[in-house]
């Protein structure tokens, strides 16, 4: 019998991420190959060899990715000289139709070089991480009318590493002020709202380890990628405060209509001792508010 853990446990398969590692990748991600694509190139990345694949006027990319996932997408604009800085975007266009230009500025990378190559100068890495929705899902990749210089991508998609694969199931709070349920594709999930006058906190029995998801909630005085923290406490004592940034989704929509727009979700995670123990949320700066989700490992609920 499962013992009362003071919150309801929804099943919910998902992927998950680990913290950021080099070469515009994390830890809890794996490289996958376009499914439609002109020609790979081969880079030297401080002596390690990686393939890149080519993006040029005319032509396309297109990987298909099955979500819930997450997209990484690593982009390197290829330059006329040492001394050069470019403007570059792509346009990703979903099996909707539906299509949306990612715009970079990147200088020389002091690290890559081009394999075989040698007159082309490599730009700095740009990366960028899209929310997947439920189901088989494609994104084509074309270059903006007009583009003269050639620009190199690297995909990467959300592993099971926190998990090795099994069951996750969703928690909800102990105590919080406001659910928000948000929208991708055909799938409804609820967060929960912290900041000012929002409160959640989760009462559980450990030991166990809770993946966060976090969403900076966007208004219309906010632009770019924003900074934010998340502070927690264990028992009344601060625990840790956590670090994030993100930009606004392209996937994500709010289930109630709203004038404010969610971010991309990034992940933070928490180690719980042996015993019971709760757990508050709360952002050190509290002008502006979040959005959080918790999840936890179907084989580490506590039975008897």
């Amino acid at each position: 019998m499962v013992k009362r853990i003071f919150f309801v446990l929804f099943a919910l398969l998902i992927t998950a991420a680990s913290p950021a590692m080099a070469q515009g990748v994390s830890a809890g991600y794996r490289f996958v190959a376009p499914t439609t694509f002109d020609r790979k190139v081969e880079l030297l990345i401080s002596g390690k060899r990686r393939e890149y694949y080519a993006l040029e006027q005319g032509k396309q990319l297109q990987i298909t990715v099955q979500g819930p996932s997450r997209l990484r997408i690593v982009s390197r604009v290829l330059l006329d000289s040492p001394k050069d800085t470019a403007d570059y975007g792509y346009v990703i266009q979903r099996k909707n139709g539906k299509t949306f230009t990612i715009v970079h500025t990147a200088g020389l990378s002091d690290k890559a070089l081009m394999a075989g190559e040698g007159a082309k100068v490599v730009g700095e890495s740009r990366s960028k991480v899209m929310d997947v929705p439920q189901g088989d899902q494609t994104f084509v990749f074309t270059l903006p009318k007009n583009t003269k210089r050639s620009v190199i991508f690297r995909f990467a998609v959300e592993t099971n590493e926190f998990t090795a694969g099994a069951p996750v199931v969703a928690m909800t709070p102990a105590d919080f002020t406001k659910e928000v349920d948000l929208t991708s594709g055909e799938k409804t999930v609820p967060y929960y709202r912290v900041g000012t006058g929002f409160n959640v906190a989760l009462k559980i029995i450990g030991p166990a380890t809770i993946k966060v998801l976090s969403r900076i909630e966007f208004d219309q005085s906010m632009n770019g990628k924003q900074k934010w923290k998340v502070q927690v406490a264990e028992d009344g004592k601060v625990k840790a405060v956590y670090p994030l940034s993100a930009g606004r989704s392209d996937t994500i929509a709010y289930h109630e209509t709203s004038s404010l727009v969610a971010s991309w979700a990034e992940t933070f995670f928490i180690e719980v001792p042996q015993g019971e123990h709760r757990y508050e949320f709360t952002l050190p700066d509290n002008h502006r508010t979040a959005l959080l989700r918790f999840l936890l490992p179907k084989n580490q609920l506590v039975r008897e």
